[in-house]
């Protein structure tokens, strides 16, 4: 995969909401999904379904709205502080880049934290497929 490709897919990740096969449960409650007994179902995969779901991260706040305050705050800081306002100090300036900056970490935190919230989800559903496959063969 090309670098291009990889920005792309992160891009995409980062401002598109996805469809998702399944409602974010619990290992147990899937139980209702499936219609059937997890016990049932093969040890490992079981095992890995509760895995995934114990690794579950945490999401700071609302995963949608994260993006729209970062990049607000964002724009509103680089307007305040990339403008060269003639009474402006020298030391005021260098207190506004360093609030620039403090916000684009904070961004590239948030941003990190979802993509890392996506990956696992996407992992979770696929433990949850592979432990529906084994409880239905033939499906």
């Amino acid at each position: 995969m090309s670098t291009i490709d990889g920005l792309s897919a992160i891009w995409t990740d980062l401002t598109t909401e996805p469809v998702w096969k399944y409602d974010e449960l619990p290992p147990f409650l899937l139980s209702q999904l499936t219609e059937q007994d997890l016990l049932e179902a093969n040890d490992s995969e079981l095992a890995r379904v509760i895995w995934f779901w114990c690794r579950r991260p945490n999401l700071m706040f609302h995963d949608n709205a994260a993006l729209v305050i970062v990049a607000l705050c964002v724009l509103i800081s680089l307007s305040i502080a990339l403008v060269y306002w003639p009474e402006t100090s020298r030391p005021k300036r260098i207190d506004e880049v360093v609030i620039v900056l403090f916000e684009l970490a904070f961004a590239i935190y948030a941003s990190g934290h979802r993509l890392r919230f996506l990956r696992w989800r996407r992992e979770y559903e696929r433990s949850i497929d592979r432990l529906i496959r084994d409880l239905h063969p033939g499906v």
